[in-house]
């Protein structure tokens, strides 16, 4: 479980290293310690699971799909969750505010078509 130090301006958050973890506990720091400070430009996630691939051999995919849609980052987070029903994977996708973010989303999608890997689900957050 995380904890805090000082709640509000200034307060420190501690989760744990795992984003399936972390990530809904930094949600709930945000949503409810400092609402006010964001949402404003809301960004959105559009991520796809990649079997069998390496990071460094979709890096080219990468920095191209960021090169053409300024404002949009790209990432890719690769897991090895054995438990899980996927074994080791890549979540790979694109993050950002706007109207460019599906723009990019097709292209990265595209492009891993070209490199002919096997994907799984998507995800919108």
């Amino acid at each position: 479980a995380g904890f805090s130090i000082r709640r509000g301006e200034g307060g420190v958050f501690f989760v744990p290293g795992f984003p399936v973890m972390a990530w809904p506990m930094i949600e709930w720091v945000l949503d409810t310690q400092y609402a006010a400070l964001h949402g404003s430009g809301v960004q959105r996630e559009h991520s796809i699971i990649v079997f069998g691939s390496m990071e460094a051999t979709l890096t080219p995919l990468m920095e191209q799909v960021e090169a053409a849609h300024p404002g949009v980052k790209v990432f890719s987070l690769p897991c090895v969750d054995d438990q899980h029903e996927f074994g080791r994977h890549i979540d790979l996708g694109v993050k950002g505010r706007g109207e460019g973010l599906g723009a990019a989303y097709a292209a990265l999608k595209h492009g891993l078509a070209h490199l002919a890997v096997r994907c799984g689900p998507e995800t919108v957050r």
